[in-house]
């Protein structure tokens, strides 16, 4: 066999649709808005909305100023703006937002800030609302 024998088929296996990964490098600076349908990484620093993605992935030492909309997003670096999930938010240890949450699931860790609200919605599919009685005689949803 010949070290120059032409191979037949695709060199690469192909992605599925949807299934792409963009990365903005630490040294980046990027003013507007961005929409992906595959996942992102921003390591250096965006100045506008991801108006659009699967998974957001904020880098430690990265920092946002605008709106975020995604299925999942994890934040290790700083967020001014509001974070929209439909799935699940991850704050790590370094995250600091300065704005809402808006998630059906949360993980801070330890040294995770959010200074803003955290509001949680149920999965779909879920349930009706359940009420639950306080023993002081409140009444609160859930």
């Amino acid at each position: 066999m010949s070290l120059l024998a032409r191979r037949s088929g695709p060199t690469s296996t192909p992605t599925p649709a949807g299934s792409g990964y963009s990365l903005l490098d630490a040294q980046l600076v990027v003013t507007g808005d961005l929409d992906t349908v595959g996942s992102l990484r921003i390591d250096g620093r965006l100045e506008g909305n991801v108006r659009r993605a699967d998974t957001v992935v904020l880098g430690v030492g990265a920092t946002m100023t605008g709106d975020v909309h995604a299925r999942e997003v994890v934040i290790g670096g700083t967020i001014t703006g509001n974070v929209h999930a439909t799935e699940r938010v991850e704050l790590q240890a370094t995250a600091i937002v300065t704005g809402d949450i808006l998630t059906q699931t949360i993980l801070v860790q330890e040294g995770g800030v959010v200074n803003g609200r955290v509001l949680m919605r149920p999965p779909e599919g879920a349930s009706d609302t359940a009420t639950l009685h306080v023993s002081d005689g409140a009444t609160s949803s859930r």
